[in-house]
């Protein structure tokens, strides 16, 4: 949900907005905005950082434009920060400011990062009344949210912006044919892939089926149904019972390159007269030969991790505060260049050759060899720039071409050849060095794949995609990581990341956690299951409100709206069901970025915040599937929308920078001797006498 853009850029920190926005060039007609209180200066309107203007509750503000406007300059556009979003609202021209001049805005949705907002304050055919010289916008805030604006101008209204958006061919498979084909009953069906250093081994049953069978040997990043599928037929002959075994090298020639099956999938087919005729799903593969098959797993002494991390401030606080696992946040478009440069080395991967940024990984050795040396599990968090928002020919090509510049970070284009294959080259790139058995680089255990996936349209974009079809492609990036970083690490996991949104989206635009997570396990049933793990985000219902005790949309049950540390129990229980668990092993669940608010720094405001860290960890310690919590974000952030969720205060706090919150000397004790001592303050902010109430007992369904 917030993945601090200071820290992780991958979440462009929740950035704000209606401010004193930027000067533009003067070529571009735009027009920066002022925004002031209505009804003169409150502590309810305020600006925490240069440019960024922070609003509390319901509130009228005026916008003065900083040169007269032109006429037409009739487009309202700003970046915003709001979590729950603001309502439909009104903007009236003026002096005089009156209601029959009034114009209805479209809401600006929930939002827990920066985005961008335009709106018509005048349809063409409808211009404002002559004479205005200010808008006032009437922002109809709940109590208790949080609006945070910044670069608020007018400006012309760009060609098309406001229509419709022209169809296109769409770089996924469609919706109707993925769930025909996740539902069929297919006759035959693969029971083992098992990629070996030199060949690949394949078993299956064909059943009674008759005449020509082949395997076909799939590229990833082929779509459903691409006549491409059956261009590399390999002839299977079942013996009488339809069972057959064989093996196939593991590297063949495809396009006039060397290219490597363990990225194939493989699917039994016929020929018939009218074409090739499927016979059982696709299967990935299984097993992979490891290069370090004794590498070590990590085994975090504790459940005691910190998000967004990196080395160079504070050097000292994992061994303050003990912290035993981290995640780190890696742009992965950095880390390669498709031509040479001073300071790139080239490497290959599928037959084509790329050039790593040394500089670029260098960095991020630093960050992981300092983990290593505290013994903290690391857990890369991989993100990819989004090739809508423009950027170099790496981020064009890794990025997924439907991606819509709405999205913070993009999906990676996992549906060409030329796009797979550099993300391929990088993932392996980061696997063969961050899991060298002498860390000579460091060492990354774990892989979190993206950012929030259900909330794909801002942390993961793909464009507009039915669920079922987000899924293949994000399938698709998740088992290239299982496969790559296997080969490696066998104890490697691909993470899935998911908000606390459970069965219920949180956005229109939003698909919900539960959901995304039955995909995943539909998916694995029909191409063979692999060894991914959960990265959950339960923050409180309310980001603002630490007081987690007190969500109401967090029931025991499995369709809750909403998983958050009051209701644990309910991810606990839903991750133990049989149709979950790798062969029969609960799968690992890493609460990989959560945090508690303070409102403000007074007292209460402060047990607040900590009492609902004491709540989650008490809650942890009886809940076996969860493994970890790494808590976000360390600091707090004025870029986080208005949010003070950090152990510490601001850098640049008055008279106390970087000061340690009681939290963060909670969070010292936290699985140590000293635990209960500095959690029994909390028992009265929550309003309960033993920590032994707050667990959930019953039956859940």
């Amino acid at each position: 949900m917030l993945l601090s853009l200071i820290h992780r850029s991958y979440r462009t920190s929740k950035t704000y907005l209606l401010a004193a926005a930027l000067t533009l060039p003067l070529a571009t007609a735009e027009v920066p905005l002022k925004l002031t209180r209505f009804d003169g200066p409150a502590p309810s309107f305020k600006e925490p950082s240069p440019g960024t203007l922070e609003i509390h509750g319901p509130m009228s503000v005026l916008a003065t434009p900083a040169t007269p406007p032109g006429a037409a300059d009739q487009v309202l556009e700003l970046e915003y920060f709001c979590a729950g979003g603001v309502p439909t609202f009104a903007a009236l021209p003026g002096p005089p400011f009156e209601a029959e001049t009034a114009r209805y805005l479209p809401a600006l949705g929930h939002s827990e990062a920066w985005n961008r907002y335009a709106a018509r304050i005048a349809p063409p055919d409808q211009p404002l009344p002559a004479g205005w010289t200010q808008l006032r916008l009437d922002l109809p805030l709940p109590a208790g949210r949080v609006l945070q604006v910044r670069n608020l101008k007018l400006r012309p209204e760009r060609p098309g912006e406001f229509d419709a958006a022209p169809a296109k061919p769409s770089a996924a498979a469609p919706k109707e044919a993925l769930q025909s084909y996740l539902d069929r009953k297919f006759p035959a069906t693969l029971t083992q892939v098992s990629v070996g250093k030199d060949a690949i081994h394949l078993e299956g049953r064909a059943g009674p089926e008759t005449g020509e069978l082949f395997l076909a040997d799939i590229p990833m990043d082929l779509l459903l149904d691409d006549p491409r599928c059956w261009e590399t037929l390999v002839a299977v002959k079942p013996a009488a019972d339809g069972r057959f075994t064989l093996e196939v090298p593991r590297r063949r020639q495809r396009d006039g390159l060397d290219y490597d099956r363990l990225t194939s999938r493989w699917q039994l087919v016929r020929k018939t007269p009218q074409g090739i005729e499927p016979l059982s799903h696709a299967r990935y593969g299984g097993a992979v030969d490891c290069r370090s098959p004794d590498l070590p797993p990590a085994r975090p002494r504790s459940k005691k991790g910190l998000g967004g991390w990196h080395t160079g401030l504070l050097p000292d606080e994992l061994k303050d505060l003990g912290i035993t696992a981290v995640t780190v946040n890696v742009m992965i478009h950095a880390l390669a260049s498709l031509t040479p440069e001073p300071g790139t080395v080239p490497f290959q991967w599928q037959g084509r050759t790329y050039h790593a940024r040394e500089s670029a990984l260098a960095g991020h050795d630093r960050t992981f060899l300092e983990a290593q040396k505290h013994g903290a599990m690391v857990s890369a968090i991989l993100l990819v720039a989004n090739p809508a928002k423009g950027g170099n020919d790496v981020i064009k090509r890794l990025g997924h071409p439907d991606a819509h510049p709405d999205g913070i970070f993009a999906m990676p284009d996992v549906t060409s050849p030329e796009g797979i294959a550099l993300y391929g080259a990088i993932l392996n790139l980061m696997a063969e060095r961050w899991s060298r058995p002498d860390g000579k680089y460091g060492r990354v255990h774990h892989w979190i794949m993206h950012n929030e996936v259900d909330a794909g349209w801002v942390w993961t974009n793909a464009g507009t995609k039915p669920d079922i079809v987000f899924m293949d492609l994000y399938h698709r990036s998740m088992r290239l990581m299982d496969l790559i970083a296997r080969q490696y690490d066998r104890g490697s996991r691909a993470f899935i990341t998911l908000t606390h949104h459970w069965a219920h989206g949180g956005d229109p635009k939003w698909y919900g956690s539960k959901r995304m997570i039955d995909l995943l396990v539909r998916y694995g049933q029909a191409e063979g299951d692999f060894p991914w793990a959960l990265a959950y985000h339960p923050y409180p219902q309310n980001l603002f409100n630490p007081r987690a005790w007190e969500d109401e949309q967090a029931t025991f049950r499995f369709d809750s709206p909403k998983i958050t540390p009051k209701n644990l129990e309910v991810l606990d229980a839903y991750m133990k069901q049989p149709a979950l668990r790798f062969r029969g092993k609960v799968r690992p669940v890493h609460l990989s970025e959560n945090g508690f608010n303070s409102k403000d720094y007074s007292a209460k405001e402060l047990a607040d915040q900590a009492a609902g860290m004491a709540l989650a960890w008490k809650k942890m310690a009886k809940l076996s599937s969860i493994e970890s919590w790494q808590y976000h974000n360390w600091i707090d952030n004025r870029h986080e929308g208005g949010l003070k969720i950090g152990l510490r205060k601001f850098p640049d706090e008055p008279g106390d920078p970087l000061g340690k919150k009681p939290i963060w000397h909670l969070y010292q004790a936290l699985g140590t001797p000293d635990e209960d001592k500095l959690a029994a303050p909390y028992l009265p902010v929550i309003g309960i006498k033993s920590w032994d109430e707050i667990i959930h007992t019953a039956p859940i369904n």
